[in-house]
């Protein structure tokens, strides 16, 4: 190894200790092998911009909104994915306990599931009270287990995610809280829809479980047992126009470069989109709580106006 060799090394292990230490959404990507192969500039932009997936960008606001409420003892990360979120949860929340749960599909990342990409992670940060475990959400059988569970983009997946949220219910604690969100049944465009036309295609495929509107997500989620505490629609303009203007700026086969470039830009629509409530949107997202045999004030089945906001 030569100087320049070594000189870099080091540059690359002191962004990756500042990547750790600052822990923001996201900055488990920097040790994923598409950013490495970017080398020090992959790292770089993760130190500074956090995520690029505008997605679980979003979707990371709405999580610190709930963590913020209380102290949770006890996590499941329900479809942890590479465990974005579950790694970002544990170096946040040092005395909670987190489990990522997952099927552990191949998806993006090549030789390499999911699971697999956040299981070499955690041998590299080795967060004692982060774990990882493959399991179909579908075979979930843990009884009053969890304080908080998420899950986001992951019930579309799957074609029984009534099922599912049955043994999320269980799994919960009496009083534990549910934070879920998926995409709509029906997608509105902006743009012209060959932009997105590839995304539409991979869903169409993937999203065996994309059936719910805010209406019936709401019964499903009241009959089980849950009481809604807020539920709104996520993804209105401002977060569609983001989306599909990155969906454009692939369809045109533009430079990474370029793309990257326009991040900071396209996560601030998206930013503008979690303020906002809109009264339509792309995505839905609802915080529940499993009901305590206690609580004789409270009745299952109440669901609040739809566009109340999570706090």
């Amino acid at each position: 190894m030569n100087v320049h060799q070594q000189e870099s090394s080091s540059l690359s292990r002191l962004i990756e200790s500042a990547l750790v230490k600052w822990a923001r959404l996201g900055f488990t990507d920097a040790f994923h092998d598409n950013v490495r192969r970017r080398g020090i500039l992959g790292q770089v932009f993760i130190l500074l911009f956090g995520t690029p997936h505008l997605g679980s960008f979003a979707n990371g606001i709405y999580l610190k909104r709930v963590l913020g409420r209380k102290s949770f003892a006890r996590i499941l990360d329900a479809g942890c994915g590479d465990g974005t979120f579950a790694f970002y949860v544990a170096s946040k929340h040092p005395a909670s306990r987190v489990l990522g749960v997952d099927i552990g599909e191949q998806g993006v990342h090549g030789v390499e599931t999911t699971l697999e990409v956040g299981e070499r992670i955690q041998k590299r940060l080795q967060l004692p009270n982060l774990h990882f475990q493959r399991l179909d959400l579908r075979e979930l059988d843990s009884h009053d287990a969890f304080e908080l569970v998420y899950s986001f983009d992951v019930l579309e997946h799957i074609a029984e995610n009534e099922a599912v949220l049955q043994n999320i219910y269980r799994a919960l604690i009496p009083g534990g809280l549910l934070l879920v969100r998926m995409p709509t049944r029906v997608q509105k465009r902006i743009l012209d829809p060959q932009f997105t036309a590839e995304h539409a295609r991979w869903a169409a495929i993937e999203h065996v479980g994309q059936h719910h509107d805010m209406g019936t997500l709401l019964h499903v989620l009241s009959g089980i047992g849950y009481r809604v505490i807020s539920a709104e629609h996520t993804t209105g303009f401002w977060g569609r126009l983001s989306f599909e203007l990155s969906e454009a700026l692939r369809y045109c086969g533009l430079p990474d470069a370029v793309h990257f470039a326009c991040v900071p830009l396209l996560k601030l629509f998206r930013r503008i989109d979690t303020i906002l409530t809109p009264a339509d949107g792309d995505g839905l997202l609802v915080l529940c709580e499993k009901m305590s045999c206690s609580c004789t004030n409270r009745k299952a089945g109440q669901i609040p106006a739809v566009g109340a906001q999570l706090q």
